[in-house]
């Protein structure tokens, strides 16, 4: 992630994402726009759980995101979903080798990797 502001329509897609899809996985570039991820496997950056109520107003949620593109300058994307009340935001790492992404998941203590090409949860 850069110091780049993220883009609002950008953010309202990704808001719109969460109620129509469930949620999200993108690429963070660094003009601040954002690109669906299709491929590889997101991990998060982190081993710590970001959440907010799932009907969290728009500023709240793009405060939100932007504070998690601040924090984590190494993540190159970030990935959202809903499970229950609550929304669940990652920065993540998309990484093309499965078994590296297993790796850094098990380090990170995460649960599961997801598979951005098959659209499917890898538990660990």
């Amino acid at each position: 992630m850069s110091d780049t502001t993220l883009v609002t329509s950008d953010l309202i897609d990704l808001y719109d994402a969460v109620f129509t899809h469930g949620g999200f996985t993108v690429r963070l570039n660094a003009d601040g726009t954002l690109t669906s991820a299709a491929s590889g496997f997101a991990v998060s950056a982190t081993d710590e759980q970001w959440s907010v109520p799932a009907a969290v107003p728009f500023a709240d949620f793009a405060t939100a995101i932007e504070g998690l593109h601040a924090l984590y300058p190494t993540a190159n994307a970030v990935g959202g979903w809903v499970d229950g009340q609550q929304l669940y935001l990652d920065p993540v790492e998309i990484i093309d080798d499965r078994a590296k992404a297993e790796f850094l998941g098990r380090l990170r203590q995460q649960i599961a990797i997801y598979d951005l090409s098959a659209s499917e949860e890898i538990r660990l």
